[in-house]
């Protein structure tokens, strides 16, 4: 998939970006694919990383870059012409650390219930202070101020796909940047487009992985004294949990979003208490993820990067 996610990032019309492949594979192929679609254009640098997990790919392009704004899109999305431009123009305003976009899947017209990654509104909004962040957008659509990244410590490497908490690095950042007292925007000018392409089997394992995440950010931040993480909790399980439920039932008259529904009213709790074995760094509110391997932490290593640069 990262053929066509490429393909539209060179697409758009901006000489001036420089575009991180962050290659995590086993093997050579999504290499060769990205240097098939790149042919040799000097924008592009595709970096080979050992480590496992999409907090620590967007770390270590963070690290890399040395863009004043660095966007975020995921191998199996595709980005619209004006995408850049239309999340760019936000950071005009200094208060702004970070912007959304919309988020369909492609040829978009009605919702059915049962989307994981979506973000439908064409209006702008902007956040500031305690709000719940998954009203904010998705991490697939997104561009942050590395600064304020970086005065973040980074991404926590425990959360997202691929570590061990496997989910809701989107969901945590925007919290962080918020409780930081930054702006965030979403803009439904800037549109990418989320391929639906997991069978039904692999959207309910990633709906429980995305409870999981999501109750481990929510146990984080009560862990650090901030209370507004069991505010978020309820907020999280009667929205995503409760209603969803019951639209499935009245709305959709579909069984499949009442499962999703309710993977959010239980994975939650078990993300909670799966993530009570995790220490954490209290100042940067992230966890910290101590590897078989013995390793330092990862959470802790990202973020003495980052202060270096």
């Amino acid at each position: 998939m990262i053929e066509d996610c490429l393909r539209s990032v060179l697409a758009l019309e901006r000489r001036d970006i420089q575009v991180i492949v962050i290659d995590q594979s086993t093997n050579g192929e999504t290499r060769e694919a990205a240097q098939a679609i790149a042919k040799g254009d000097a924008r592009v640098s595709i970096i080979k990383s050992e480590e496992v997990g999409v907090s620590a790919a967007r770390n270590l392009a963070v690290q890399l870059t040395t863009s004043d704004i660095v966007a975020f899109a995921d191998d199996d999305c595709i980005v619209e012409p004006g995408e850049l431009d239309a999340l760019m123009r936000e950071f005009e305003d200094p208060r702004v650390v970070g912007v959304f976009g919309r988020i369909v899947p492609p040829g978009f017209t009605t919702r059915n219930g049962t989307e994981i990654v979506f973000k439908e509104s064409r209006e702008r909004q902007v956040f500031q202070g305690r709000i719940p962040p998954w009203y904010v957008g998705h991490g697939a659509s997104r561009a942050l101020r590395r600064t304020a990244v970086i005065a973040l410590g980074g991404f926590d490497t425990c959360l997202g796909p691929g570590a061990p908490l496997r989910a809701a690095e989107d969901l945590d950042s925007a919290f962080r940047l918020l409780a930081a007292g930054g702006y965030l925007v979403y803009t439904g000018s800037a549109v990418s487009y989320h391929k639906e392409w997991r069978s039904w089997n692999q959207r309910r394992g990633r709906e429980r992985a995305y409870g999981i995440g999501a109750g481990a950010v929510f146990m984080k931040h009560l862990r650090c004294g901030d209370a507004y993480g069991a505010v978020l909790y309820a907020k999280w399980t009667w929205e995503l949990g409760v209603r969803r439920v019951g639209a499935g039932l009245l709305k959709w008259r579909s069984t499949r979003p009442m499962y999703l529904g309710y993977c959010q009213l239980t994975y939650p709790l078990i993300g909670m208490l799966q993530a009570l074995r995790f220490p954490i760094d209290r100042e940067r509110r992230v966890y910290r993820d101590r590897r078989a391997d013995g390793r330092s932490t990862a959470s802790s290593r990202s973020g003495l990067g980052l202060d270096r640069q």
